[in-house]
């Protein structure tokens, strides 16, 4: 699927990252849970991110 946002046509990227569900309490009696990944991701840097026509670091 393409995708295109102000004129600039892009592909979007997934990442597979393996997802568990954890119950974090109930609302008004329903259980309220959320997503969180099994194997924590580390925090590295974007190569070649520009933002209006920068670089940054």
């Amino acid at each position: 699927m393409s995708l295109r946002y102000r004129g600039a046509d892009y592909e979007p990227t997934s990442a597979n990252v393996e997802m568990t569900e954890e119950v974090i309490g109930r609302y008004r009696g329903a259980v309220v849970t959320r997503r969180v990944p099994k194997q924590p991701q580390t925090q590295g840097r974007i190569q070649g991110l520009k933002y209006r026509g920068a670089n940054v670091h």
